[in-house]
Formats: structure tokens, C-alpha cells, sequence
């Protein structure tokens, strides 16, 4: 559900043919959600207790970083679309499966009243998002004719970020009620479900940029933030604030670049 700014404004891109603004939103959420918001969190909140086995970590670094593998001819296609789409299903599968045993058996009791009415608020904030995704990117196809920028960069260093908020909310939430685990695991299927996102939008329809400094940065930074989290979520079996640093610094160096980019 929180991935849904990220389906909608990708939506109205690709009406718009500037599908690679989605490009650069989706990919560049990556980032956001590793570097800046789990970076901010563990900052603040000093450690979470993380998974030791690294069966799940792989396969989910595997789905993150194939759009790099198929988008290198500057396309996303229908096959490299349904490619995505098998990756993300067979990784949902294997999680399942690898879950299993952990979940849970008791019957939980939830108070309708409440559960009726956070219902509703998320049915009017998920018509909220698509209706201001389409004046969002509206206003951005208009700017874009006034200003010399690379539809892909902008997705990188604005989109990124604004579709992200959701994600930054429930992240801060969760922390702030001691459920650190549900915020971790929250920000991990989002990452992943970014690419979901992308290759329902290729599916629907092909998507052009360009292959340039802008991306091969892209394609660096994404893979350095995966591998770095994977490292630290392996070691101590914990993340703790000094990793939230160095998670929060690359996304820092990430934002630089890509500005000294711009001014070139």
C-alpha cells in the first residue's frame, strides 16, 4: 500500500511519456529507503535487532538490482517487465517458505471500531495519492519544458524522496512505539516491491532513458547501500547507530553527486 505513490505517479508518467522519471523515482527510492530512512532511524534510535541467517538477504539483492542487468540497452520492455514481475512473485514464494514455521498460531482480537475507521482513513489517503499524482507529475512534464534536466535525475533526487513519505512516516511511527523489527521489515519489502512497481509500469508500457553518467552513478550507489546492509545486518546480529551513519553518508554522497551532475 505505501508503494502505491510510486504505481501512481508511474502511471501518469508513462500517460505523459516520461516514463523514465519512474525510473529514476522507483530506483532512487532504494537509496532513500536504506540510506536516508533507516540510516535517520538507527541514528535516533541507536540499534535493532536484525536476522543473523542470510537466506532471505541474497535472493532480495538479486530482484533490487536486476532492473541495472535488463535496463542496460536504455530500455524497459514487456519481457524485461514480466522478468521483474517472476522475480518479485518467485521471491514472495521463497520467503513464504523460509517463514513458515514463525508465524503465528493464536487467534488475535482486534477492536472493530478502531480497525473501521484506520480503514477508512487509508481509502481516503490512497485516493488522495492518485489524484495528486496526476497534478504532480503534470506540473513537472510543465517545468520540465522550461528547465534542462534529465527526467531521470529529477525522478532521482525530488520524486525519490516525496513518494517515500509514507514510508518515512510508518518508519518513525513504528520506532517511536518500541516495534523497530516492524519498521525494518517494512522499509526491506517496500525496496523490494519498488521493482514489483517497475515492471508492472514496463508491462503497461516501454520505457526509454537514457544510459549515462546519471545512471551508471544510480547503478553504484544502489549497489553499494544493498551490500552494505547486507554486511551489517549480518554482523552483531544488529544494526546499530554507527552503521545508521554510514548508511545516512552514502545516501549524503548519493544527493552530491548527483547535484555536481546537474550543474554539469
Amino acid at each position: 500500500v505505501t508503494t502505491l505513490p510510486e504505481l501512481t505517479v508511474g502511471i501518469n508518467a508513462a500517460l505523459q511519456d516520461a516514463g523514465s522519471l519512474s525510473v529514476g523515482n522507483i530506483m532512487g527510492g532504494v537509496i532513500v529507503m536504506i540510506g536516508l530512512i533507516l540510516g535517520s532511524s538507527l541514528i535516533l534510535n541507536k540499534r535493532v535487532e536484525t536476522d543473523s541467517n542470510l537466506k532471505s538477504l541474497p535472493p532480495v539483492a538479486l530482484l533490487v538490482l536486476s532492473p541495472f542487468i535488463l535496463g542496460i540497452d536504455g530500455r524497459f520492455g514487456l519481457f524485461d517487465g514480466l522478468i521483474m514481475i517472476s522475480l518479485y512473485t518467485g521471491l514472495i514464494f521463497y520467503l513464504y517458505r523460509i517463514n513458515r514455521s514463525f508465524m503465528g498460531k493464536g487467534l488475535t482480537v482486534v477492536e472493530k471500531g478502531k480497525t473501521f475507521k484506520a480503514l477508512m482513513l487509508a481509502i481516503v489517503g490512497i485516493i488522495l495519492v492518485i489524484i495528486t499524482s496526476h497534478f504532480v507529475v503534470e506540473l513537472t512534464i510543465l517545468l520540465l519544458n522550461k528547465i534542462e534536466i534529465s527526467k531521470l535525475l529529477l525522478g532521482l533526487i525530488l520524486f525519490s524522496v516525496g513518494t517515500n513519505l509514507p514510508e518515512i512516516m510508518i518508519a518513525f511511527t513504528a520506532w517511536r512505539k518500541k516495534t523497530s523489527e516492524l519498521s525494518l521489515s517494512h522499509l526491506i519489502s517496500s525496496t523490494f516491491t519498488n521493482i514489483l512497481v517497475l515492471g508492472l509500469l514496463s508491462v503497461l508500457k516501454p520505457i526509454n532513458f537514457t544510459i549515462g553518467p546519471v545512471y551508471y552513478v544510480l547503478a553504484f550507489f544502489v549497489s553499494l547501500i544493498i551490500i552494505l546492509f547486507i554486511i551489517f545486518a549480518h554482523s552483531d546480529k544488529s544494526l546499530s547507530r554507527k552503521e545508521g551513519i554510514i548508511l545516512l553518508a552514502v545516501y549524503g554522497a548519493f544527493v552530491i553527486v548527483n547535484i555536481l551532475l546537474v550543474g554539469n
